[in-house]
């Protein structure tokens, strides 16, 4: 493991909120299930080189050197950035989702 992953409390946040809502809302477990087996890969493989993952297509959000990483299979992406050997994840969303405008929050 070259990079250690520090996930935000926003990022946190959001994840629970996905989970609870494939769970609770479509009720659909199998989703909820895929979601944390996609988000667990992710994470590996941010650990072993995040640099395998597009920079953000937004300009704003690239300027600040965030990066992209999709989930196989579901229409979610996970945005993280990368100071040293840190990876801060910042958060999960749909890729409907205005998640750039979000973000300058």
């Amino acid at each position: 493991m070259a990079y250690k992953l520090i996930i935000t409390e926003r990022a946190d946040e959001l994840i629970e909120k996905l989970f609870l809502y494939l769970m609770q809302k479509i009720k659909n477990p199998d989703a909820a299930v895929h979601f944390l087996d996609e988000l667990d890969k992710v994470y590996s493989r941010l650990e072993e080189n995040p640099f395998q993952f597009h920079e953000s297509p937004d300009d704003y959000l690239k300027s600040r050197e965030y990066r992209e990483a999709h989930f196989t299979g579901m229409q979610y992406h996970l945005v993280f950035r990368v100071e040293e050997k840190s990876v801060f994840i910042v958060g999960v969303f749909h890729d409907l989702e205005n998640y750039a405008e979000k973000m300058k929050e």
